[in-house]
């Protein structure tokens, strides 16, 4: 029995919560070659590190409006082939992402700019793997679906964001040390094969085959422990191929 309904700070969602990029950058980080952390090291400003930058472009969303369309798309979950028509003139975060490689591979560009490229970057493709940043049902990605998880209020896009893994790391105190295991060289080539434009039909799968068909009717939704366990190995995978993609990404541009 529900006996309380709480309002958390995660009802009103972005993307990845704070605890997930932080997994995803640790997962990255373990993957990343000597001579990009040290291009990383270049970049940053002192004190900073990959963990504590992560979340950035969340926290600088509000006093820049014009990147609000980079952290997501909303692609319908009945669509298959074309998320181009989806795509905002203010670009999405399938396309904003090649974008950003290419400034931050600019070396001509100066370092802020480039810094700037690499946490927007870093921030995109994390958010790229979150299914309902990816999949719609005319909701605004889960945003407009009330749901309670554990007596706690908030909606779907927020369940996916960050209520899910908060429950799975009270639950699951492997789940961390799972995710940042050392990849074999072919787990770490068939995850970093293709681009955005690939990685997105993936998360839009999840939220077309996991996220929607289970949620639990009425409103707001009652999410029980049988949701959330059908949705964890979904939500690990997402968050190591983030990782994982994320390190390629940056040994490629960086670490060459």
């Amino acid at each position: 029995m529900w006996l309380a309904v709480v309002a958390l700070p995660w009802q009103v969602a972005y993307g990845w919560g704070q605890e997930g990029h932080k997994l995803i950058a640790r997962v990255a980080v373990a993957h990343m070659k000597p001579k990009t952390l040290a291009a990383l090291g270049g970049l940053l400003n002192q004190g900073e590190t990959i963990e504590s930058v992560v979340s950035w472009a969340d926290r600088v969303r509000p006093q820049r409006p014009e990147t609000a369309t980079w952290h997501y798309i909303n692609i319908p979950i009945t669509e298959s082939k074309d998320w181009h028509k989806y795509c905002p003139e203010t670009d999405c975060v399938v396309s904003i992402i090649g974008k950003l490689e290419d400034r931050l591979a600019d070396r001509s560009l100066p370092r802020e700019q480039r810094r700037e490229a690499l946490l927007f970057l870093m921030h995109c493709i994390a958010d790229l793997h979150q299914p309902v940043h990816a999949g719609d049902l005319r909701d605004r990605g889960g945003n407009e679906v009330p749901t309670v998880y554990r007596n706690y209020a908030g909606n779907l896009h927020s369940l996916w964001d960050t209520g899910l893994i908060l429950g799975y790391e009270k639950t699951d105190p492997d789940l961390e040390k799972r995710l940042i295991r050392h990849a074999s060289a072919w787990e770490f080539w068939r995850t970093r094969r293709g681009k955005a434009s690939d990685w997105v039909w993936q998360s839009h799968a999840i939220s077309r085959d996991v996220a929607y068909p289970n949620l639990p009717q009425g409103r707001p939704a009652q999410i029980g422990e049988e949701y959330a366990r059908a949705a964890e190995p979904y939500v690990e995978r997402q968050l190591r191929r983030a990782g994982l993609r994320m390190a390629a990404t940056l040994n490629h541009i960086l670490g060459r």
